[in-house]
């Protein structure tokens, strides 16, 4: 079903349910369904078709909810972007795309507007807020101005379910980004899947902290809930006492998030004075769930966090149910995903034994945007290959065992190491670099740099970390960095990581049993 058709859907059924709040504002499902053909017609005002893709540069808002149904309804591409990336990063992604148009707000514009003469293609930029003082003002225009156009008279097209819907850029194993793109298809099978296994109802109330830039928030808050007719409550960043009293407020009753923001719910010092007794689910994503932040969180709050399994190309493809869980694993296998272990030949493995995940379903990506070869590598024989690592029991419950590719996923964000090398290498005293990722308690993984310089004592550590911050992420920014006069390589000349890693993790074990 297109995605639109879920809002109208909604509207049909109970017009004055409400949809969104957000801080004091609320828009019932009437409401939120006008607001967004306004929207989409004053796009279409302005050119965009079918097809046409939009940048999404906006922390968790109302407004961003609306943009991703005008876009819906025009049958345009939204593109969300991650809103920790760096100036290089938005203009690869945005020049990529080809976006056309870009809506975006003040904080987030300001790392844009220095590079708007490379973005390619970018003919409007709509801000939800005011641009501060005049620099820039005359290169952007507010997004009030299109919502409050009236819609008469704009026939919408008819929008097919295997249209793209979103392109959403991830890092991987490449050293750029790839764009997964989904349609509407895709999307509202995840929408469902979740939906419909975790009995997603039209009273309850979900929290929405996860990022809807990322494709936790994206679909399995947003999209699921406006499928079920929920109630979206929405917070713009992750905070615990904001969580923590929003959930209690609201009388709350579904959550997802990463387990460090659950980690930090547990550490928080006033986590005893709320009441969590309304929620109903704690879908916890991203990276793995240890077993005691599990425990120790369901004696603090009194309800379960059920862990699952998922990536960017589909969402989520196991999970734990309450009258199905088993702690430490990532749960059976979602409704409609069909998920085999393999080995390197691409063999199925016994249970019990270790292969990569591969899935499929109609809720999996349709590829990565112009990028046929990996793509096409990808979906081999008709499945995602995860390049994850598990086991299976007797019982089908799955368990997470390793990452086959040398992805470092680090507070559920995906950094590749090619990346970052990218970066320390644009420094003219780096001469050989290998970055990879090594066990974190609370972080799940961080990011070491080993380093040789072109002469010794020619840049700090601290300096690198600096120099790199503006060119990526601040979270793909190493939290260590050595220096050897040498880095190991394997046969073929590469930098060697495993041996890299195991350094990092026995430096790492030094240091905290010196602690």
């Amino acid at each position: 079903m297109p995605l639109a058709e879920h809002l109208r859907r909604a509207r049909q059924v109970d017009a004055n349910h409400v949809a969104l709040i957000a801080g004091l504002r609320s828009w019932t499902y009437s409401e939120l369904d006008e607001i967004t053909d306004r929207l989409a017609a004053s796009l279409a005002r302005l050119g965009i078709q079918a097809g046409d893709r939009v940048a999404l540069q906006l922390s968790n808002c109302p407004e961003l909810v609306m943009a991703y149904y005008a876009c819906f309804k025009l049958g345009a591409i939204s593109v969300p972007l991650n809103n920790r990336l760096a100036a290089p990063e938005i203009e690869y992604a945005l020049n990529h795309a080809e976006c056309r148009l870009c809506i975006s707000q003040s904080d987030l514009y300001a790392r844009m507007e220095p590079i708007r003469s490379a973005l390619k293609t970018v003919e409007h930029v709509f801000l939800i807020d005011s641009l501060p003082g005049a620099s820039g003002s005359s290169r952007t225009a507010s997004l009030a101005e299109l919502v409050d156009r009236p819609s008469e008279g704009m026939a919408f097209p008819l929008v097919p379910e295997d249209a793209v819907a979103a392109i959403l850029y991830t890092s991987g194993t490449t050293s750029r980004p790839k764009g997964v793109t989904h349609t509407h298809k895709s999307i509202s099978a995840m929408a469902d899947c979740h939906g419909t296994q975790i009995g997603l109802r039209s009273d309850d109330i979900v929290c929405v902290v996860a990022p809807l830039c990322h494709i936790m928030g994206f679909a399995t808050q947003m999209a699921a809930g406006i499928w079920g007719r929920a109630r979206l409550v929405l917070l713009p960043r992750f905070e615990p006492d904001l969580l923590l009293r929003t959930i209690q407020e609201h009388g709350a009753t579904r959550v997802a998030g990463l387990p460090a923001m659950f980690q930090s719910l547990v550490n928080y010092p006033q986590a005893q004075q709320f009441s969590l007794r309304t929620l109903r689910t704690c879908f916890g994503g991203g990276d793995a769930v240890p077993v005691a932040l599990q425990e120790k969180f369901r004696a603090m709050f009194g309800v379960q966090i059920l862990e699952g399994c998922g990536m960017t190309e589909v969402i989520p493809f196991t999970a734990n149910m309450p009258d199905q869980l088993r702690m430490g694993s990532i749960g059976r296998a979602c409704p409609g995903m069909t998920i085999r272990l393999v080995d390197d030949a691409g063999r199925d493995v016994p249970a019990g034994s270790i292969g990569e995940i591969l899935v499929r379903t109609n809720a999996a990506m349709i590829g990565y945007w112009k990028e046929p070869e990996i793509s096409a590598a990808t979906m081999e024989g008709g499945f995602i290959h995860s390049g994850d690592l598990g086991r299976v029991d007797e019982d089908g419950y799955y368990w997470f065992v390793g990452r086959k590719k040398e992805i470092i996923i680090r507070s559920g964000s995906n950094i590749s190491p090619l990346e970052v090398e990218e970066a320390l290498y644009q420094h003219p005293a780096v001469r050989e670099c290998g970055v990879v990722g090594v066990p974190d308690p609370a972080l799940g993984e961080i990011v070491w740099a080993f380093v040789a310089l072109t002469r010794p004592d020619a840049v700090t550590a601290a300096e690198l970390q600096d120099f790199v911050r503006g060119k990526i992420a601040s979270y793909k920014v190493p939290e260590v960095i050595r220096f050897l006069a040498e880095l190991p390589k394997g046969p073929t000349g590469k930098v060697h990581r495993r041996t890299l890693r195991e350094q990092a993790m026995r430096q790492g074990q030094a240091q905290a049993a010196a602690e």
